[in-house]
């Protein structure tokens, strides 16, 4: 089977936030409410994995590069990576690592996600940059278990 077989999707990634205040007087309550759609084309290739830590090492759980050599995501392809957190009380540790300084790391509490993506969402001034990303390492309890999802063309 040539490449020519496959065709790329769109990948389509929804936020739903919900966040009603209320207040004593009815007219004062405020609804926070937003829905964002990201969409990611020209996606060919995904790998989602559930993992169990064995203990609370720091491990890595993928590596970037820039070719397939030893299993690593090509860097530049790589468009959206989520990291869930599937315990439902212990956080949970992620970070992605440029290989040269520690890796600044995020606590993902226990039933939630982060999202690193190629691409800045609008009016971002920072944003997360995949560019020098040499891996991506977790940290948490023994039999902690979590999924990653990564997504590339």
């Amino acid at each position: 089977m040539s490449d020519s077989d496959l065709n790329a999707g769109t990948l389509t990634v929804t936020i739903t936030e919900a966040l009603d205040v209320g207040h004593d007087v009815l007219s004062d309550a405020r609804n926070f409410a937003q829905t964002c759609t990201h969409t990611f084309s020209g996606i060919l290739n995904t790998s989602k994995r559930i993992i169990k830590l064995v203990d609370t090492a720091l491990i890595t759980v993928a590596t970037f590069g820039n070719d397939t050599d030893n299993g690593a995501f090509v860097r530049e392809d790589v468009s959206y990576i989520r990291v869930t957190n599937l315990d439902g009380s212990a956080p949970l540790q992620v970070g992605l690592d440029n290989g040269e300084d520690n890796a600044a790391f995020t606590e993902l509490a226990p039933a939630t996600s982060v999202i690193y993506t190629a691409v800045k969402c609008e009016g971002d001034s920072g944003g997360v940059s995949l560019d020098n990303a040499a891996s991506l390492k977790v940290k948490g309890i023994a039999n902690h278990q979590l999924e990653v999802f990564i997504a590339s063309v």
